[in-house]
């Protein structure tokens, strides 16, 4: 990770990186969120508070984060550096009282031409602990990678011991059948603050979200398939291992991509 700020946040106080780092390396919970600044608005702001607080929650993690503070303090960080289009990282712990961290991070998002093509994927049979709470796991994410660089794969598809699919390393995935999305129940992922959005407008549009069970042996019967995420938003899949789709130019995966993105459009307009 790649601290780009040199003026950070703490619970809404600026501080230096070097004091940042100081900090992130008394942090034993690695609970985390991942926010999208795009023309330095925040995007979902209120969506990204409740999954931390839902994941400190969760994990068993001592105290809470209040909601007008973790917004001054988003908006303290965007005021006092000069990144227009980039990813803030919140960062939570508690030591002796809450420790809530706000700071720019490099960020990656897919070109042009992915958008329009798809991205190669690779399963991967690992399974996350504990799918509901956002927090960094250092030995699952460099398994993950390893898996990725082998096949030169954009993402990673989790897959359980019983053969069951879940979601991306960094991301959740839709598969499509038909004017029908097909993705993994909530309790068996992380739960994605784009996905949530996805699932939402497409059901308000007519498009059926279905969330149940996907057994690997599934993949070949859907007519596509996306990854979602802060940085991806709906990113069409070009193939999972040797499975190819045609999801770039599936009229279902078109339709949920535009209506997510007029949603932050909403939330960025000037």
């Amino acid at each position: 990770m790649n601290i780009l700020s040199e003026k950070n946040i703490k619970n809404e106080a600026i501080i230096n990186k070097e004091e940042l780092n100081r900090l992130l390396d008394e942090d034993n919970s690695k609970i985390y969120e991942v926010i999208r600044v795009i023309n330095r608005k925040a995007v979902f702001l209120k969506e990204h508070f409740q999954r931390m607080k839902e994941s400190i929650q969760l994990s068993g993690t001592k105290g809470s984060i209040d909601f007008n503070s973790y917004k001054k303090s988003i908006e303290l960080l965007i005021s006092e550096n000069l990144f227009e289009n980039c990813n803030i990282r919140v960062s939570y712990y508690y030591n002796g009282g809450e420790i809530a961290l706000f700071y720019f991070i490099e960020s990656y998002y897919p070109s042009k031409q992915q958008f329009k093509t798809g991205v190669h994927t690779v399963t991967a049979v690992v399974q996350r602990h504990n799918p509901n709470v956002k927090s960094f796991q250092k030995a699952f994410k460099e398994k993950v990678q390893q898996i990725m660089d082998a096949s030169k794969a954009f993402e990673a598809i989790l897959v359980n011991e019983d053969g069951t699919v879940s979601e991306g390393s960094r991301s959740n995935i839709f598969f499509v059948k038909g004017n029908k999305l097909v993705t993994s129940p909530d309790s068996a992922v992380l739960l994605g603050v784009t996905r949530n959005k996805v699932a939402e407008v497409c059901e308000s549009n007519g498009i059926e979200v279905e969330k149940r069970i996907i057994k690997i042996d599934e993949l070949e019967s859907f007519d596509g398939a996306f990854i979602t995420g802060t940085s991806n938003d709906v990113l069409p899949i070009k193939s999972i291992d040797k499975i190819v789709y045609n999801s770039a130019d599936n009229d279902t995966v078109k339709k949920a991509s535009e209506l997510y993105l007029n949603e932050v459009r909403k939330e960025t307009e000037i």
